[in-house]
């Protein structure tokens, strides 16, 4: 009896290949996707340095009076867009740009005896925002900064 040699693969044997490719994608996907959410959350935090930096800028510029019996200002979002100190933002987690009208956005600027300025910040995107649920203090300061810090609207 002649034996043919085989030259082509099992059904079974395909199975196995298409099972291995289906698990690599899998995990695959779900990396690429935990990156991309991590960049969006990094570009959420860039955000709100740029309106920090805007709102330094402003100060700088000397726009801000601090009256003796006040030693804090509140500048919106609006307001440092409309001096032209900052592009208007747009949203990494909708792509939308957050509306100058309605959007809450703010930089808190603190002078301090020693003449120093704090700057604390409170960036409200479409559903995400860096500020506390503290109605005493929503902002949260410049140095604490951070994607840990990004909470659900």
């Amino acid at each position: 009896m002649l034996l043919r040699t085989n030259r082509g693969m099992t059904l079974v044997e395909l199975l196995a290949v298409l099972v291995i490719l289906g698990i690599v994608a899998s995990i695959a996907v779900i990396a690429v996707l935990h990156i991309i959410e991590k960049a969006k959350e990094r570009t959420f935090v860039s955000n709100a340095y740029a309106l920090y930096e805007a709102a330094r800028l402003y100060v700088g510029a000397e726009n801000v009076e601090f009256l003796p019996s006040r030693s804090s200002e509140k500048l919106t979002y609006k307001q440092l867009v409309e001096e032209g100190m900052l592009h208007p933002i747009k949203d990494p987690f909708t792509g939308n740009v957050l509306p100058l009208e309605t959007n809450p956005s703010y930089v808190l600027v603190k002078k301090d005896e020693n003449g120093s300025f704090h700057y604390s910040i409170c960036l409200k995107g479409e559903t995400k925002q860096l500020c506390t649920f503290s109605e005493q203090s929503p902002e949260v300061p410049v140095e604490a900064l951070s994607v840990q810090q990004i909470r659900d609207r």
